[in-house]
Formats: C-alpha cells, structure tokens, sequence
C-alpha cells in the first residue's frame, strides 16, 4: 500500500508541476511579448525621430542652398536678398551689419550664409542704410567648414584675416635683415 499512495502522489505532484510549468511558460511567452513590442515601438519612434530630423535638416540644407544660388545670380542690394529670403523663409528674416558690409541669413545656426556687399546705400528721402553692389557670398556654413556662430564671429573672423598677412610680412624683413647684415660683415 505505501508504494500504492506514493504513486498516487507522486502521479499528482508531477501533474501538478506540468500544470505549474505551462502555466509559467505561457506567462513568460506574454512578458516577453510585452517587452518584445515596448521595446521595439520605443526603437521605432526614436528612428523615425531620428530620419524626420535628417530628413527636416536636408530640407533646409536644400532650401538655404537655393537661396545661395539666387542670391549670387539675381541679387544686387540688400533689399533685392530681404525680399528672396521672405519668399523662401517666410518666418526667418536676415540681419545687415552696415560696418562690416554684410548681410547673414540664418535659417539654423549650422546652416547659413552672409552675402558681402562692396557699398553702403543711403535713400535720400528715408535716410534708410542699405547695401549694394553684391561682391561675394560666403557658404562655409553649408560646406561644414563653419566656425562656431557667434554675434563676435564676424569681428573674429575680419581680426584673423587682417592679423594673418602681418606675420609673414616681418618674418620676410627679418630674413632680408639678417641676410644683409651677413653681406655688409
């Protein structure tokens, strides 16, 4: 009889822990799917975040590209700029610097350009300063070979041009001294 009950029970405790398993596994195969879809909807949102925000950068690369384009074949002042940066950039406008004969379009911080003008307009009836005469415009920005932006850029920038040349110039007459000084010995 002993060995009778203990089959029984044993027969019961191994159905028992049958049950207990499948019960367990089709929890587990639930949670994993859980996990499976959260994590992959988190996946999924963050890429697509990431091609909107590639593709939205694209979009106004191409658009200050074709304003760049316009500006070098079409614009002759700085109003002729205003008026093609309103079209194309409604909600953006440019800002002139008189002093330094320039005019920045900034659609974003990386992506922009300044237009250099050769002379400074005054309209006689307004005494509004304008700028004219489009000599040059800068697209380093949209080349990736833009210096950090920043309001003291441009003074930087016009410093390191004049203070470049300065260098190179005593260094030749120190060489041209020491040369003659060699000959006159």
């Amino acid at each position: 009889m002993n060995m009778k009950t203990i089959s029984i029970a044993l027969a019961a405790v191994a159905v028992l822990l049958l049950a207990t398993l499948l019960m367990q596994k089709s929890g587990y195969v639930s949670q994993a799917t859980e996990h499976y879809q959260k994590t992959t909807e988190k996946s999924f949102k963050s890429g697509s975040q990431v091609v909107q925000y590639v593709n939205n950068s694209i979009d106004v690369n191409k658009s200050v590209w074709v304003l760049a384009t316009e500006v070098i074949q079409n614009v002759k002042t700085s109003q002729d700029q205003a008026r093609l940066e309103a079209k194309l950039f409604p909600s953006t406008k440019g800002n002139m610097s008189i002093a330094n004969k320039t005019r920045k379009f900034e659609a974003t911080s990386d992506y922009y350009i300044i237009s250099n003008f050769a002379k400074v307009d005054v309209d006689k009836k307004t005494e509004v300063k304008s700028l004219s005469g489009l000599t040059s415009v800068n697209v380093n920005a949209l080349l990736g070979k833009a210096v950090v932006a920043d309001e003291e850029s441009e003074e930087d920038e016009e410093a390191v041009e004049e203070e470049a040349p300065a260098p190179k110039k005593p260094a030749k007459a120190a060489k041209g001294k020491k040369g003659k000084k060699g000959k006159k010995r």
